[in-house]
């Protein structure tokens, strides 16, 4: 397994499922440009509080998840070619409104005053 950071553009929106144990999991398909003129598609499973912060998002959204990566391998039913792709494990998220959540407490935050005659390195050290 690979630790990843990745970051890339819902394909879907994805949507939240109840599994077997009665825990929360969504499953996701992330579009992430690598420079080159097609991006990669990286599908991804996220599980409980991870899954349902996912879960609000729409199809366009920007998301950063981390996780385990690992590449994948499967035979497309059309052509019956072998195809290669790259899956993630998340374990955490960050997406915009992730941002926009904790901005306002740096905009509260108490910011020295200075005195219009102090001046900054004004240190009693004479060279």
């Amino acid at each position: 397994m690979i630790d990843a950071l990745i970051s890339g553009k819902l394909i879907k929106t994805p949507e939240l499922r109840t599994g077997q144990s009665g825990k929360f999991y969504t499953q996701l398909l992330l579009s992430v440009s690598v420079g080159e003129e097609k991006p990669v598609i990286v599908s991804g499973m996220a599980f409980e509080s991870t899954a349902e912060k996912i879960a609000k998002l729409q199809k366009g959204d920007a998301l950063s998840v981390i996780g385990s990566l690992k590449p994948t391998e499967w035979i497309d039913k059309t052509t019956g070619e072998t195809k290669h792709g790259l899956s993630i494990t998340v374990n955490n998220s960050l997406t915009v409104y992730d941002i926009k959540k904790r901005k306002p407490a740096t905009e509260n935050a108490t910011k020295p005053e200075y005195s219009s005659n102090a001046r900054p390195f004004d240190d009693p050290i004479d060279f």
